[in-house]
């Protein structure tokens, strides 16, 4: 899996600026950031974490959850040391933003609120990372999507240079409309396999759904 200087490199081939003469380290890395992010939303990572609560209540603190984006599932009463099958899986539940933090909310109305010192397991999905982007110690994103990342960042570059250039007065408008169409191609493309593989993942899930019961026909 690549780091943030080998994507860049190869970001720089797709658009022909192998020598910075257009496009700076700077611009280029935000250009792989942007395409990060869209990524991220179709396809973030999974993980779990099991919490130990600090305080008593409905509302618990989920800041520890690096990159977080959604929560998906979550455990409680739960034990780490005795895990049992079926889980308690709780029925209701929202992630809150406070202030730029984000609160994990047990919104079901029946049965009593943690206490403090329970444990909480948490399932979630969070940002892919690249190594050395925003201080990022490994890639994540699987070496098969590389270069789709890659022709989303150049398609953000591309679509940048073309903004930057309407603020010049004596601007060639034939070139702009060239940097824009070029940009548009490769986004296009890059947004359609993003929702060909976000389509894909889903199905690859659990075929009814965590919690999907017979009914007295099917037993």
């Amino acid at each position: 899996m690549s780091d943030l200087a080998t994507l860049r490199g190869r970001v720089e081939v797709k658009i022909w600026d192998e020598t910075n003469d257009v496009w700076s380290d700077d611009v280029i890395d935000a250009a792989i950031w942007e395409a990060l992010d869209e990524y991220s939303q179709a396809l973030p990572l999974a993980a779990e974490e099991v919490l130990t609560l600090a305080a008593s209540g409905r509302t618990i603190d989920v800041s520890s959850l690096t990159g977080l984006l959604a929560i998906t599932r979550v455990y409680w009463p739960y034990d780490s040391s005795e895990e049992i099958w079926p889980p308690n899986l709780v029925r209701g539940f929202r992630l809150d933003w406070v202030a730029g933090d984000p609160y994990l909310v047990l919104t079901a109305y029946d049965g009593s609120e943690p206490q403090t010192g329970d444990e909480v397991k948490v399932w979630y999905t969070s940002r892919q990372t690249i190594e050395d982007l925003d201080s990022a110690t490994e890639t994540t994103v699987p070496a098969v999507h590389e270069s789709l990342l890659v022709m989303g960042a150049a398609g953000h570059a591309v679509q940048g240079r073309s903004l930057d250039l309407l603020r010049i007065s004596e601007v060639d408008a034939d070139l702009v409309s060239k940097y824009e169409k070029w940009a548009e191609g490769r986004l296009k493309e890059f947004r359609a396999s993003l929702e060909l593989l976000k389509n894909a993942a889903a199905r690859g899930g659990e075929s009814w759904g965590t919690g999907w019961g017979l009914d007295k026909w099917e037993g």
